[in-house]
This record gives C-alpha cells, structure tokens and sequence, in this order.
C-alpha cells in the first residue's frame, strides 16, 4: 500500500513538472525597413514601409507554414501592422496589438498572459522595434552573456540596447533556460 502511494505521488509530481516545463514559444522580430524621409518624422507612429520593406515582409510570410504560429502580435505603428499582415493573411490570423511590443512595463504580465493562454509548443510571434526587442528578450530570461549572440548592440554612448538590421528572427522557447533558450536566424 505504501509503495502504491508513492508511485501515484511520483507520477502526479512527474506530470505538475512536465506542464510546468513546457510553454509557448515566442518569435519576435523587428517590423521591415521604413520610408528614409517621412513627413511625421522618424518615429511618428504613421511611417510606412519602404519598398524594401514591403518585400522584405512578403520574405517573413514565407519562414512560416500553415499552423506554425497560433497568434501574432503587434505594435500599434503602421510599419509593424504592415510588416505582420502578409504573414496573417498567409496564415489566416488575426493581427492583435499588444502594448508590450512598444512598452517595457507590460512586458512581464504579457509574457505571463502568454504562459497561461496558449498551450505547451504552440507558438506566437511578436513584431516589434528595434529598441524594443533587446528588452523582450531580457525579459523572457536572456542572460547577459548572450547578448551579442542575439544580435544586441548598444550603438552610441546612451547606452541604449537595440538590435541592427531588419532580417532577424528570434525564438524563445520559454520551457527552457539560459543561452539556449533563444535563437536566432536571418532571413
């Protein structure tokens, strides 16, 4: 009888790990090449894609498959919506705008929000900024040391994190910890 009771709470402690371990996984990347002038300026909210930009998003629609993504994500700016269109198209889903792609305070909450509505493996993709992306990372637990493998860089004497260029596609998968929860690949 004792050992019957063990193996139910061995196998009950086993199965609450395993749901704990697995969770989303996350894609981020930064929205395709604006306009180089614009009339509301660099960061008015408003500033198209370039034409580069817009073949670079047809580019995005094609790193991903039908049933790959279960959401995307997105800043409320024309350049991120119009960067996450073709690939929501492509996939059938809806573009929702997600404060934490812009602010570094609702980053936590979304992530937990994340945790608790998407089940184990299924994945959501965030298009965000520049400036924006290093902090989601940070934020989804990407230690200091994998930084410059991610791709972060600070630019200029503000210390400002940022990420370069526009072909980056970041994974997270948050059921694991450390360097190798994150990777990284152009496209």
């Amino acid at each position: 009888m004792r050992l019957r009771s063990f193996a139910i709470v061995f196998i009950f402690a086993w199965l609450c790990a395993q749901a704990a371990q697995a969770q989303p996984v996350v894609y981020l990347v930064r929205h395709a090449e604006k306009l180089p002038e614009w009339l509301g300026g660099e960061f008015d909210a408003h500033h198209p894609l370039s034409e580069a930009g817009v073949t670079r998003t047809q580019k995005l629609a094609e790193q991903f498959e039908k049933g790959a993504l279960v959401a995307i994500y997105s800043s409320r700016t024309t350049r991120t919506l119009h960067t996450a269109m073709p690939l929501a198209q492509k996939l059938w889903l809806k573009v929702e705008i997600a404060p934490a792609c812009t602010d570094t305070s609702a980053m936590t909450s979304f992530f937990a929000e994340l945790k608790k509505k998407y089940k184990p493996n299924e994945a959501v993709l965030l298009v965000s900024h520049s400036n924006i992306i290093p902090f989601l990372l940070i934020k989804a637990g990407l230690p200091k040391d994998c930084r410059k493998e991610m791709g972060i860089v600070v630019p200029d004497d503000s210390g400002d994190l940022m990420i370069e260029g526009y072909d980056g596609i970041w994974r997270i998968d948050l059921s694991r910890e450390g360097c190798e929860a994150f990777t990284r690949k152009r496209y």
